[in-house]
């Protein structure tokens, strides 16, 4: 299997089961880089599934003679969901990635997260870094792309201060995230390690596997925890589970809001509309400290619903 994605994620996908072969696209390329890319793997057999089905991924299957198979993203179901609030039912995305094994003659795929093959030197890497220690780990992903999706660091400096008197704590996230993590890490010191914008991502795979459980947002990183068989901790704002990106693990719990406004937008790049964000603002401490405790424990509710 040959795998076309960004540059930024080629490192993830050779790291992945079934992948022969993997392709970076810089999307600063624009067309000229797809069609290039089109050039180089035409005429070698493959069939073109377009899992991503934006325009970079119809530009590029339609240089490669078409795709067998798309993903179907449900646009009018979420854009009723936004809008007017209408129910929807949306299979969860790995439903919707099964179901392209159909474009190659064969039935829809029960999908599982995992198949991340971690290299033995970044796994001992990861394993020497951590140390045994007296103390578990839990992972800490106080980042996402958009500001909207994320709890408030006030609300993850107090989890942490809780969470430092049994555990130590790992912080994970991009270089952008420091702001937020630097906070964290200078007030628990050696109670945590601050990882944000220092490791790849296969390289925080194999520190994520390293942990009891993951406390984030709805962001890449409680999906790669999950790929990890990570259990995790997630707070639900402007995106809710009809649009199929819930996590996916029976040990998982989310925390959420049921709110009017909720869902605002596709994927919470949307400012809130009432300005208060108090999907994600009023959900306290307490609550992610239940659903931390419920993950370790493997007991309770799997959704926290936050009411005042």
């Amino acid at each position: 299997m040959c795998v076309v994605t960004k540059t930024a994620f080629v490192e993830l996908f050779a790291a992945t089961e079934g992948v022969d072969r993997v392709v970076g696209y810089d999307p600063k390329s624009g067309q000229r880089g797809l069609l290039r890319i089109a050039r180089e793997l035409r005429g070698r057999g493959y069939r073109v599934i377009d899992a991503h089905n934006n325009w970079r991924s119809r530009i590029l299957s339609a240089a490669l003679g078409g795709a067998a198979g798309r993903m179907r993203k449900y646009y009018r179901e979420r854009v009723g969901l936004i809008l007017l609030k209408t129910p929807a039912n949306i299979p969860s995305v790995l439903k919707r990635y099964g179901a392209l094994a159909e474009a190659i003659g064969t039935q829809c795929v029960d999908l599982r997260p995992g198949g991340i093959v971690v290299p033995e030197r970044l796994d001992r890497l990861a394993a020497d870094h951590l140390g045994a220690g007296p103390r578990p780990w839990i992972g800490v992903a106080p980042g996402s792309r958009w500001p909207m999706k994320r709890w408030p660091i006030e609300g993850y400096l107090a989890l942490a201060r809780r969470l430092a008197a049994t555990h130590r704590l790992l912080l994970m996230g991009d270089a952008a995230d420091r702001p937020v993590t630097s906070r964290i890490a200078a007030e628990l010191g050696e109670s945590c390690l601050d990882l944000a914008g220092k490791v790849g991502v296969v390289a925080g795979a194999a520190y994520l596997k390293r942990c009891l459980a993951l406390v984030g947002n709805d962001s890449g990183l409680t999906h790669l925890a999950e790929a990890m068989d990570v259990p995790v901790v997630a707070m639900f704002g402007p995106t809710v589970e009809a649009f199929g990106y819930y996590p996916a693990l029976a040990r998982s719990r989310v925390v959420e809001r049921r709110l009017s406004c909720r869902p605002c937008s596709r994927n919470g790049s949307r400012p809130c509309p009432k300005g208060t964000q108090e999907c994600l603002t009023k959900i306290d401490v307490d609550t992610v400290a239940r659903a931390v405790d419920a993950v370790l424990t493997n007991s309770g509710p799997t959704r926290f619903v936050v009411s005042s």
